[in-house]
């Protein structure tokens, strides 16, 4: 949940499609963190579910025509935040682009000037066709909408290729990133999260316990405020973001290769990774026997942060302390060191917490930051690195 989004008002436009069973989860999502759901039909899209399962989800009444208010296409038009039609056939779809206004769904958008995001399913040689193309590229060239890439898979009519309907994951994520100020718009962003592996042989390997979801959550909000993000990511157990380019990598050594490339591009870089200090000096190329004992001798990793610190130019660059004393003293001394413009510290119980507790430190202060989950954290810290890279 964000709630900076509670009591927002998200208008869903639903046509024709099998797919439209989706938005039931969605919707209830959408309802759950706070946010306000009306719901608009097609006719043709009330064969698949009925209004009165939308009705019941959004607490609202589902609007299919003018029966009930003749100004509808207005008065839910002025009403919206965002505006988001989906699963939106080709057919509808062609409507938009080219302004015809024949039923309360296309009406409304006529009258709408907010956030329009357009979420096609189709058949995947339908959406392929040059026409349907042409008015994808309208719709965003000429309304300034967000045309949702379908994803691929085994489509309704049992041919494979790219029509989907994107995952609720993906509709929720975008919502939220359209009903989110655009304060790093124009601004590249790097992350990297979860943590290196060092291999004593094929299978066993030195590591820690880093779930990446902090390091994706930091990716997530970046991008809802109008970064154009990467992530370098080690091992994970959470979900990764959606919309991002997520490159993943193994060891300590890879990291430092990828984030190097990258780095000269990057307005702000935000080193969040649990990278191991240690690698195995040599490695078995078969797996080690069992032994009575076993001596490990270890090399020291290079030190990604500091090498940044070194090399930084005109980058923003943040780290995070995990420390189990003296947290400020040391995450201060941190930050100095390593040349960093900003460093994040955190007690060591925030390992595996659901809530969050941490402290931002810059220059000569710092600031307490609580969160419910390590999401709305995120949302702080990076609201915080806009605030202080804003020209």
């Amino acid at each position: 949940m964000v709630p900076e989004l509670k009591g927002k008002k998200v208008l869903i436009g639903i046509t024709g499609g099998i797919a439209v069973y989706k938005i039931c989860d969605l919707v209830r999502r959408l309802k759950k963190d706070g946010l306000e759901v009306k719901v608009l039909m097609t006719e043709f899209s009330t064969r698949f579910v009925s209004p009165m399962t939308f009705e019941v989800l959004s607490g609202n009444p589902v609007f299919t025509d003018w029966s009930n208010d003749p100004l509808a296409h207005i008065h839910l038009a002025r009403w919206a935040d965002t505006f988001l039609i989906a699963p939106c056939t080709v057919n509808t779809l062609s409507k938009i682009a080219t302004a015809q206004g024949d039923n309360l769904l296309t009406t409304t958008v006529l009258a709408y000037d907010g956030p329009l995001l357009i979420a096609p399913a189709a058949n995947h040689v339908m959406l392929s066709q040059k026409a349907v193309r042409k008015n994808i590229d309208s719709l965003i060239k000429d309304r300034s909408a967000v045309v949702i890439k379908p994803e691929e898979g085994l489509l309704a009519c049992d041919e494979e290729g790219e029509g989907k309907l994107p995952s609720v994951e993906r509709l929720y994520d975008w919502i939220v990133w359209s009903l989110m100020p655009k304060p790093l718009e124009g601004k590249k962003v790097l992350v990297t999260a979860g943590a290196t592996r060092e291999y004593l042989d094929p299978v066993r390997f030195i590591s820690n316990d880093s779930s990446g979801e902090m390091g994706f959550a930091l990716t997530r909000t970046a991008r809802w405020l109008g970064a154009e993000v990467t992530v370098v990511a080690g091992s994970f157990r959470a979900d990764p973001p959606p919309e991002v380019d997520l490159i993943e990598v193994v060891s300590a050594s890879q990291m430092l290769e990828k984030v190097l490339a990258l780095y000269p591009e990057q307005d702000i870089v935000i080193m969040n990774s649990a990278v191991a200090d240690f690698r195995p000096t040599d490695r078995s190329a078969s797996k080690i026997k069992k032994e009575e004992s076993l001596t490990i001798k270890l090399t020291r990793n290079p030190d990604i942060l500091e090498r940044l610190g070194r090399e930084k130019k005109n980058q923003f660059l943040v780290g995070f302390a995990l420390e189990t004393e003296n947290i400020l003293e040391n995450a201060r001394e941190k930050m100095e060191r390593k040349n960093l413009d900003m460093i994040v510290a955190n007690p060591a119980s925030a390992i595996g917490s659901r809530d969050y507790r941490g402290w931002i430190i810059y220059k000569d202060s710092e600031e307490e930051i609580t969160a419910p989950s390590k999401l709305s954290a995120a949302l702080k810290i990076i609201e915080r690195i806009a605030r202080l890279t804003a020209p």
